[in-house]
């Protein structure tokens, strides 16, 4: 009877017991199928060809004819800045070249007209009046060797010629000073100022005209960083202009990662402002070195894109994975499954509602899956909590 009673009382504790640890058992099939190793990161969109628009020079933004996001086309007018200190400079520009060619044209072209021709007239006058008193000065003394006149006659007239000569040469003196007054080198000074302030006009004049600034492609316009009365400084980016659909990524690779990235792998984008779509495309450029981004260090890995994604915007924040490598076929178990017993790569086999010590050969070993080279077939059973069951 004691007999009976132990049998019974060891069955029911082996019942409980397989129980207990077969309800405490979660298993998953080993199954083919393609393998990839990721690196997942974040990125942003940049365009692939953009242009810059600058401030011309210091000034206000007077006119604004486009908004962020609108289409423009080449030549199309965007802004307008305005300057006062150059209008003003402009200004006084045109006023001192305007004097500067009153100034060179006496001193080119000579003395005025009337100036010269009032010269002319007194000379002419003088001159002739000279002939006469000559004459005059020849009659009276030969009056004078006959004794029908005075000796003082005589030197009066002597005395008006000889003034008359003298006035004769002021006026021609004061004639050649007036046609050579300027050097060459004068003359040359002049042509210089005119031509250097005539340059100015035309710099200031083309630098009030940069303020109308034009589209410099066909593109839709971004980052437009500026509103109408706005001050802005020379050099000062102002918008951007870009072709829709012509765009990459822009990723940040943390830099444990940089090693495994190479030229045409596969990625694969996320964006949360369109939840349900997905875009694709190929590492173009690897990263040529590493810059502090917030508390991480990471190096700029640009991507294409497939297709012509309008949609993707330059900017937007995007999540990629980046496909290190790739198994098609692979026989994957989660990597969970695999612990180390005796220093051998093991998986608990679950075969005929026990469970049995399989040592495996990995292969692949992604975060969550690994590869099994040898040890399991398609189609086992493994246990995937190995650690909450107690090994056989």
């Amino acid at each position: 009877m004691l007999l009976i009673i132990l049998l019974f009382l060891w069955g029911g504790y082996s019942f409980l017991k397989r129980n207990s640890r077969d309800s405490n058992l979660m298993t998953a099939k080993a199954n083919r199928r393609e393998l990839k190793a990721v690196i997942s990161t974040n990125g942003v969109i940049d365009p692939i060809e953009k242009s810059d628009v600058q401030a011309p020079f210091d000034g206000f933004v007077k006119f604004m004819f486009f908004q962020e996001g609108d289409l423009v086309t080449k030549g199309e007018r965007l802004l307008q800045v305005e300057s006062e200190p150059l209008e003003l400079a402009l200004a006084g520009a045109k006023a001192a070249l305007l004097q500067a060619r009153r100034q060179a044209y006496q001193v080119l072209e000579g003395p005025p007209k009337e100036e010269m021709a009032g010269m002319e007239s007194s000379i002419l006058e003088t001159e002739q009046e000279l002939r006469k008193r000559r004459q005059d000065l020849q009659r009276e003394e030969n009056l004078l060797k006959r004794e029908a006149t005075t000796r003082v006659d005589v030197e009066n007239l002597r005395d008006q010629v000889n003034v008359l000569e003298v006035r004769l040469e002021s006026l021609r003196q004061k004639k050649q000073y007036l046609v050579n007054r300027f050097s060459s080198e004068e003359k040359e000074w002049e042509v210089s100022k005119v031509k250097e302030l005539s340059q100015q006009v035309e710099l200031l004049t083309m630098q009030i005209a940069s303020g109308t600034i034009l589209s410099p492609r066909n593109g839709r316009i971004y980052g437009l960083s500026i509103r109408s009365g706005a001050y802005v400084n020379k050099g000062q980016l102002l918008a951007q202009i870009y072709k829709p659909g012509q765009v990459r990524v822009k990723a940040y690779v943390d830099e444990p990662d940089l090693g495994k990235i190479e030229k045409g792998q596969q990625i694969e984008i996320e964006w949360d402002g369109l939840p349900d779509k997905r875009w694709s495309g190929k590492v173009e450029q690897t990263a040529d070195q590493v810059l502090p981004l917030g508390n991480r260090s990471v190096g700029f890995v640009f991507c294409s894109v497939e297709g012509n994604p309008v949609e993707l915007i330059p900017n937007i924040n995007l999540k990629l994975q980046i496909v290190t490598s790739r198994k098609p076929g692979a026989l994957v178990v989660p990597r969970a499954a695999v612990f180390s017993h005796n220093g051998q790569s093991t998986v608990l086999l679950e075969d005929g509602g026990h469970t049995v010590l399989r040592p495996v050969v990995l292969g692949m070993v992604t975060p969550q899956e690994v590869e099994i080279l040898q040890g399991l077939e398609e189609g086992n059973q493994i246990v995937i909590n190995p650690d909450e069951v107690p090994v056989p």
